[in-house]
């Protein structure tokens, strides 16, 4: 059975992907005290809106990524500039978890994790979709005019930098050397439930990061 092939202590180690930018980046980040990680609850307010987002990345990283955002679910799709090619991965957050497909040399497995809101979770895809926690750690100052929308600068104090539209809106995002600016916005653009869902009929191994 794959599941018994898999060392889920391993696996998730290796997944340090879902909290530090790594898809992107090419050196590693230093060593920083760990801070109580604040888990996402279940989120079960009505929203109806939807918005799709195109980021180009640039900086020390290379890449496009694409946030598809239909009420409180979201679809992240990343792209990565490899040279053989493209390299595209599709990750799914809702109720407070994240799905994706974690590749070895040997299998493809698919797992969720818990989304933890810890002292990286700035610097982690899933921020872009959650504006409203950006700014509550944050310190407004100035604006600036991305894509075509006036957007307020918000700072953090490790020296991250964020650019929101309407409160609502990631529009730029940068820290460590990498710059993620959005090149189109669609508002209430037609999206269908099953676009931003993750596929149906399939078991996602559950990673777990210590007591719940």
């Amino acid at each position: 059975m794959l599941i018994k092939i898999l060392n889920v202590k391993s696996l998730y180690i290796n997944i340090a992907v879902l909290t530090v930018v790594t898809f992107f980046l090419f050196s590693g980040c230093g060593e920083e005290k760990k801070k109580e990680a604040k888990i996402v609850s279940q989120n079960n307010i009505s929203d109806t809106t939807s918005v799709v987002i195109k980021y180009t990345v640039s900086g020390t990283g290379s890449g496009n990524i694409t946030v598809t955002k239909k009420g409180n679910k979201v679809k992240l799709e990343l792209e990565k500039n490899a040279g053989d090619g493209k390299n595209i991965e599709t990750r799914f957050i809702s109720d407070g978890w994240i799905y994706f497909y974690f590749a070895t040399e040997t299998v493809v497995q698919p797992v969720k994790s818990r989304v933890n809101k810890d002292h990286l979770y700035l610097k982690n895809f899933a921020s872009l979709a959650d504006a409203e926690e950006i700014i509550s750690r944050t310190k407004k100052g100035g604006n600036e005019t991305i894509s075509g929308f006036t957007c307020d600068i918000f700072d953090s104090n490790d020296g991250s930098k964020f650019s929101i539209y309407n409160g609502k809106y990631v529009l730029q995002s940068s820290f460590d050397g990498i710059i993620i600016r959005a090149e189109s916005v669609n508002f209430n653009s037609l999206v269908r439930d099953k676009e931003v869902e993750k596929p149906a009929g399939i078991e996602f191994l559950e990673l777990t990061a210590g007591p719940q």
